[in-house]
This record gives structure tokens, sequence and C-alpha cells, in this order.
């Protein structure tokens, strides 16, 4: 089944390597009995046009980013473990007959996913996760979580890993990943957090994943075409301005909310409110019907809060846009929360990382053994009826490919 996997790594991967559209992240963990710590941090901008709504395009030019990040901020570790966006993955539940050996289970899995694949089996990466017995009517099922992506898409991150001196040994995925960051460790001496329903949103570059979970049990997940570059792009068009003028105007002038400080906004702010506005209002129409869908299904239970991360968080007021819009208490995750920082790194620089390394960070947790872990984290499972959803799923490698 190749290198892609899910939850515990069995391989001791030393550094978590985010490759994002905007920024390549690294992150490296020490543990002992004072607890769990950030040993190593590395960050840069990753390098134009050669990732693309999440696939790499130039596995080379990150190599080279990579190796510089390696060189400048001194990791002398060689393992890595890295991760794949949501969108770039078919992940599908599927219920199969209670008793199947571990061969029969691969085989019947793959028997009920095959021709949900956009490409053929011989062709991906795949591996699949048993969740739990469920039952339907008089009959005990097994529920099984399948998951593959395209084998050109998986190599490609282990590529770039390999031309900066890096050792890539698994592949992970960024929505199981960021629960570990950021609710698992992040959360685990918050009382609430086993008694609350998060709403959890990871807005990135290219995609915004959602993510609902009740009692520390995964239910839900849906990913939406609409991320941080989308609204520079809608600058862009509005302004005729370049892509990175464009960036910088979202981030010096654009605002999520309309509060009584927009009224003191100058005419440019405005107007570029005005070219973002209906992307942002297509999001939360998405993230309100899905909650509605959930609402549904499981009989009236709402969301009690809203944790933001991801780069495209920080637009200023997003927290409380999403928090109007939804009638929710919106707050930003933080994956450092409790993890004791002992890097060169100073506390003010790092404290600005901090909606972007939720990956980064969960990935590098991956590789702390689980007696430690146990002593500083939750754990967050996958309900055997979870559900997962991309408006634009595996559908390909890159338009240039």
């Amino acid at each position: 089944m190749g290198i892609l996997g899910i939850g515990s790594g069995k391989n001791q991967a030393k550094i978590g390597l985010d490759i994002g559209s905007r920024y390549i992240k690294v992150s490296q963990i020490a543990y002992g009995s004072s607890g769990i710590q950030i040993a190593n941090i590395g960050f840069a901008a990753t390098p134009l046009g050669s990732v693309t709504e999440g696939v790499i395009n130039n596995s080379e030019a990150i190599g080279e980013a990579l190796a510089q990040i390696v060189d400048y901020y001194d990791f002398k570790e060689k393992k890595v473990v890295c991760s794949l966006p949501g969108r770039s993955v078919v992940i599908r539940q599927v219920t199969l007959p209670a008793g199947l050996s571990d061969k029969e289970l691969k085989v019947a899995a793959i028997g009920e996913v095959e021709r949900f694949l956009p490409f053929p089996l011989d062709e991906m990466e795949y591996d699949y996760e048993v969740l739990g017995e469920i039952q339907q009517g008089d009959v005990k099922q097994t529920s099984v979580l399948f998951i593959a992506a395209h084998r050109e898409a998986v190599q490609r991150r282990v590529e770039a890993a390999h031309h900066a001196g890096l050792e890539s040994v698994e592949v992970d995925l960024d929505p199981f990943v960021i629960l570990r960051s950021v609710v698992e460790s992040a959360m685990y001496e918050d009382q609430d957090t086993f008694t609350q329903t998060f709403l959890l949103l990871d807005m990135g570059a290219s995609s915004t994943n959602v993510s609902i979970l009740k009692n520390g049990i995964l239910r839900f997940t849906r990913i939406f075409s609409v991320g941080g570059d989308t609204l520079t792009h809608a600058i862009e068009s509005g302004t005729g301005a370049s892509y990175l003028d464009a960036e910088k105007l979202k981030k010096e002038l654009a605002v999520a909310y309309e509060d009584e400080d927009f009224i003191q906004l100058d005419a440019e702010a405005k107007e570029i409110h005005e070219m973002i506005k209906p992307h942002l209002d297509t999001l939360a129409l998405e993230i309100r019907r899905s909650l509605a869908y959930y609402i549904s299904k499981y009989r009236g239970e709402t969301v009690t809060k809203i944790l933001l991360t991801g780069g495209g968080s920080l637009l200023k007021g997003m927290a409380k846009f999403f928090e109007e819009d939804l009638g929710v208490p919106a707050v930003h995750a933080n994956p450092f929360r409790n993890v004791m920082h002992v890097g060169n790194m100073e506390m003010e620089q790092l404290q600005k990382l901090v909606p972007f390394m939720s990956v980064a960070v969960g990935l590098a947790l991956r590789q702390v053994p689980a007696k430690i872990l146990g002593r500083h984290s939750l754990r967050v499972s996958i309900e055997p009826n979870y559900e997962f959803g991309s408006t634009t799923q595996a559908t390909g490698l890159s338009a240039g490919e």
C-alpha cells in the first residue's frame, strides 16, 4: 500500500513538513520528562508557481527552497513526514460484513471504492483503517475508512524532500493532521474539549477544510475551493494589480466583517471589501449548508464553538465574520498552546507563525511515543459513520501535467 498512511506513523520521522501553495513550513518536536517541546521551526515562501491548489508542479524548486530552510534554521535530522491536502485525496467510508479477515477487508474495501477513483487503482497509493463496528438493523457491519491518492502526487512530495537531502518516510493527510495539533495537543487541558461540538475551519491558500467534532469524535469533513488566494485573485481582478500587490492590499486593507469600525475605513478599503465579500459570502453559505445538514442528521445537535486556523484566517475580522454569520463563538486555534518552546526563534516571531503551523506541528507530533503523548494530549477518534466530501476532490495532478 505504499507510504500513504493515517493515524500514528510506525516510522519515527523527526521532522514535520508542510508544503503549501503559499508557504513551506517545517517543525521538529522533542520530548522528555518536562513534556513535549518545539525543538526547531523553519518557514519560507513557496517558490511562485511551484504549487497549484496543493499540487506540486516543480519538485526541484520546492527541494531547493526546502534545502535553504534546512540550512538556515540548522535542522540536523533527515527523516521527515509530509502531508497531502484533503482535496488531493479520495477518502470514503465503506460498510462491509463483520468478521472478515484483513485480506478480505482489503479486497472488499477496494471493490466498494474502486469505481469512485479518478485513476486506475494501480496508479494510486492507498491505505485503509477499520473504524469499528456499526449495527444496521439486526446485522453487525464493519466500518472502514479508505484513502487513496495518485502515486505521482505522493511521489512529488517525496522527490522534493530528496532534493533537499531529506528522507520522506510517510505521507499523512491534512484534515487528520490538523486535529492532532489543534485539538489533541493544544486543547488537552481544556475541561470542555470532550463535552463540546467544534466546527474547525482550516483556511488555506487554495481551499478551506471544515470539520465537525463532538466529544472528541470526528464526524464530518467538507472541503470547499475558497481560500486566501481566492480573495487575492478577486482583488487582483478588481484593481488590475499584480498578484503580489493584490496580496499586499489584502493584508493591509481588507476586512471580513462590517462593524462600527468599518464606517471609518477609507474608500479604497471599502472597495476592496466589496471585491472579496461575494467569496466570503459563498464560503459562509457552504458552511451554513454543511451545518444544517449536520443538525438534520444528528437530530438537532449544533456546534458550540468555532476554531479557526490557517493563513486565510488572518484576514482582519474573520473570526467575527463567522461568529456573527453562524451565531457561534469563534476563536483562533493555537497549535503551540501546550507545547514548550525551546528553539532559537524569538517568542514574538513564533506567535506570528501560529496560524500557519498546525499541519507541520501535527506531523511532527506523530513521532512522540504513545506513553508520553498520552500525558500531554487528548485522542480524537473517527466516528464509524464519518463523512468526507470535497468540491474538487482528487480530479487530477495539475493543470500543466
